[in-house]
């Protein structure tokens, strides 16, 4: 009989191990592989979130950076010569003595600091280069006749200069600065004192006391005193005639301060701390004395706008007033005190607005000045007094230094480096008074029409939006969601589950800007018209989708038989759409019965709620349209993957399909539904294009599902494009990102949480 060795049969054992072995060396480094790979994916993943994260904060803790300011002691102005014959376009021929040991009353600068200019006792305006103090050139006044000035002001933007007389006149002149570039740079500035006319104050010819000068469209206005009880304002209109009004004290009430306000308005304060305020057109009237302080009121001025007074007393108290309609009703406007800020410690002596923004500037008795903003009520640079009382203080119209005039005439430097004054948190998160507003409110707008705008800059209304657009779309999403996967999970036979779920799950790959698009133009419109049958479907649907399921259960039994368990789809889908005709068909009937034929007119009158085209109703079910499909399939996913020996195990002891669903797989699955949530939460709370463009991006603080809102994300898309680089706007902007951010990340840890809890309850079963 032949035999065979191992070599004719097959391979032997040795051949087989060493086969195996190579197979199990391969499968081993491509574990090593696939594990590298991924471990180094999700480190990279992690770095470049974190990366994200400190790039945005980067961006952000520029806002909150310390402002920084230096003196640089005190600007030696080189000595004003005698007039010659000619001193430049505009000076007067006439020779003046020198300004001698005389202090100016009134000084400014041009915006790039090129120029520093001096109104003088004798009436003269001289100007000096910034650069090295030297003297430039001068002007003089030639309706002077040798009188004095005694009295002068400035006004906050547009360099008006008002002056009193010793022989009753107010003297009306305008500082004008023309650039002139060479070869694309600024090389030099042309200035020009344009003569603005002369009123008559005083009838007995007495000096003035105090004077104010504004011009708005060409129409000219002066108020001042020669007497403290008396006010005298004199305005030209639009055909250059003269209207004289005499505004008296009551109770023999002396004024310290006067100054005009926006819409021919005078204010003035009294020693003994009101505030009177005039309406001038058609006729003088006073309408409102106000209480402001307890003590003499030392410093008035009006911040840029003319709408918020800034009044200052002899203790260094500091407050802003504005005038606004208490309620609706109201016939009158009042005073309000709106800002109150940090005393100053000695008597306020003057107070320098910006010409560009609501900061301001204080000066006190002791040499003190304070760098201030309105809005956020900021303290935002102090520089210490050195014992030399400030007459008049400046800030320059780009904010980045402080001119302040002692009282010998010596004139104290300032830088400062204030990038962003009207950053606070109150103005962040808090309750601001806003200029025309009834009472504090939470408010975003950040840009105006006119450089006097008040930037409102509260992320409040934007996170309120964020969270009641993610709300709303949750209500509508939610239920659809679980219940959908629920059904497709547990009862839909497999055949239509192997079509329902694909279908689904394609719909979270449709691009969000389509849904917006067709929710802002076709969907609100839609809505709009037939709003009372889209509420009513929600009653209807649910309940004629009910129906069909115990229409379901209550077919003859010849027929259940032979249809297959989890055809109930092919009864209920007929149903619903038998439900949202009924509904479209019930809803003019029941707003005619109910709201009269006009549900948004009765919304308004009834409810006092006004219905926008594009609102929370819109984006709930816009935006819970993107939602729905990863809330299903992770849900479904879930539901699937609970151990069929559970659901076998409820049957067998008697449970029903829906009692073993909601008891049995529904609580087994929890840790994954909750996840699903929480994905579908952080898909609506950072969703950009659908809120963008299905709501009317108003940040307004309503619950009401008719308004609409704006959300952190839509804000940074709509506020991008206009923010300039390093701004205020554009650093807001990313905290506005770093929020959105905090709030993802702390409901994704709270609801890592609670998964983990919820799994480890149900782990045992």
């Amino acid at each position: 009989m032949a035999t065979t060795t191992a070599n004719e049969t097959g391979p032997g054992v040795r051949q087989l191990l060493a086969a195996a072995s190579g197979r199990i060396r391969r499968v081993k480094a491509f574990d090593r592989l696939a594990t590298g790979v991924v471990t180094f994916g999700g480190i990279a993943v992690i770095i470049a979130v974190s990366f994200i994260f400190v790039f945005i904060l980067g961006q952000t803790l520029p806002l909150f950076r310390a402002a920084e300011g230096e003196r640089h002691g005190t600007v030696a102005l080189a000595p004003v010569p005698p007039v010659s014959p000619v001193e430049g376009e505009g000076a007067s021929p006439l020779p003046v003595s020198p300004a001698g040991p005389a202090a100016p009353l009134v000084f400014g600068v041009d915006e790039y600091q090129m120029y520093l200019y001096e109104l003088l006792p004798d009436g003269r305006i001289a100007f000096f280069r910034m650069l090295d103090s030297s003297f430039a050139r001068q002007y003089t006044i030639d309706e002077m006749g040798g009188a004095r000035v005694t009295a002068a002001s400035r006004s906050v933007s547009g360099d008006y200069l008002g002056i009193g007389t010793s022989d009753g006149r107010v003297l009306l002149r305008q500082v004008r600065f023309r650039p002139v570039y060479e070869e694309q740079s600024l090389a030099d500035l042309e200035t020009e004192v344009r003569d603005r006319g002369a009123f008559l104050l005083d009838a007995e010819r007495r000096p003035i006391i105090e004077v104010a000068y504004a011009e708005t469209d060409g129409r000219r206005t002066a108020a001042g005193f020669a007497t403290p009880g008396e006010i005298v304002v004199v305005l030209s209109d639009d055909e250059g005639a003269e209207h004289r009004s005499v505004l008296a004290a009551e109770d023999g009430e002396e004024f310290t301060r006067v100054r005009l306000g926006r819409g021919d308005t005078v204010v003035a304060t009294s020693r003994a701390g009101n505030l009177y305020h005039w309406e001038l057109v058609p006729e003088a009237r006073l309408t409102e004395i106000t209480r402001v302080s307890d003590r003499p009121i030392t410093a008035l001025e009006y911040t840029l706008g003319g709408v918020t007074l800034v009044v200052g007393d002899d203790t260094g108290a500091l407050a802003g007033w504005f005038r606004v309609r208490p309620s609706e009703d109201a016939p009158e406007m009042r005073f309000v005190r709106a800002h109150t800020y940090e005393p100053q410690g000695a008597a306020i002596r003057d107070i320098g607005a910006s010409t560009r923004g609501k900061a301001f500037v204080t000066a006190d008795a002791s040499g003190g000045v304070v760098l201030r903003h309105q809005t956020s009520e900021r303290t935002v640079l102090s520089f210490p007094g050195q014992g030399q009382p400030i007459d008049d203080v400046v800030l320059t119209p780009k904010m980045d230094a402080i001119l302040a005039k002692h009282e010998g005439g010596e004139i104290s430097g300032y830088t400062i480096d204030a990038p962003h004054p009207e950053v606070s948190w109150k103005a962040l998160f808090g309750k601001v008074w806003y200029e025309g507003y009834a009472e504090p409110e939470y408010v975003w707008q950040s840009t105006g029409a006119t450089d006097d705008f008040e930037q409102k800059l509260s992320l409040v209304p934007l996170v309120f939006g964020t969270i009641k657009g993610t709300l709303y779309a949750l209500l509508f999403a939610v239920p659809l969601a679980i219940l959908g996967a629920l059904y497709t999970s547990q009862f839909m036979h497999p055949t239509l589950k192997n079509r329902v779920k694909p279908t689904v799950e394609i719909m979270a790959a449709l691009p969000s800007v389509v849904v917006g698009f067709i929710a802002g133009l076709w969907l609100a419109s839609r809505v709009e018209r037939a709003v009372v049958p889209v509420l009513l479907m929600f009653l209807l649907l649910p309940a004629f989708g009910t129906a069909g399921v115990l229409a379901w259960d209550r077919l003859p039994r010849d027929l259940h038989k032979r249809l297959k368990p989890g055809m109930e789809i092919a009864l209920i889908l007929p149903m619903l759409v038998l439900g949202g005709w009924v509904a479209l068909r019930l809803g003019p009937g029941v707003e005619e019965a109910l709201f009269g034929g006009d549900f948004r007119l009765w919304l308004n009158s009834a409810l006092g709620l006004v219905y926008d085209q594009r609102n929370a109703l819109v984006v709930g079910l816009a935006m819970g349209f993107a939602v729905i499909p990863i809330i299903f399939t992770i849900s479904e996913d879930s539901f699937s993957s609970v151990p069929p020996h559970l659901t076998a195990a409820s049957l067998a002891l008697g449970a029903s399909r829906w009692q073993t669903a909601l008891r049995v797989v529904l609580p087994t699955a929890s840790p994954g539904v909750f996840s699903a949530v929480m994905i579908g939460f952080g898909r609506a709370v950072g969703e950009t294009m659908i809120v963008l463009m299905a709501t009317g991006n108003t940040p307004v603080m309503d619950w009401s599902i008719f308004n609409g809102m704006r959300t952190l994300s839509a804000n940074i898309a709509v506020e991008i494009p206009e923010a300039p680089h390093g701004g205020t706007l554009y650093r807001t902007l990313f905290l506005a990102g770093l929020v959105l951010f905090v709030m993802t990340f702390l409901v994704n840890t709270v609801a890592e949480v609670v998964r983990q809890r919820l799994r480890d309850r149900y782990k045992a079963i």
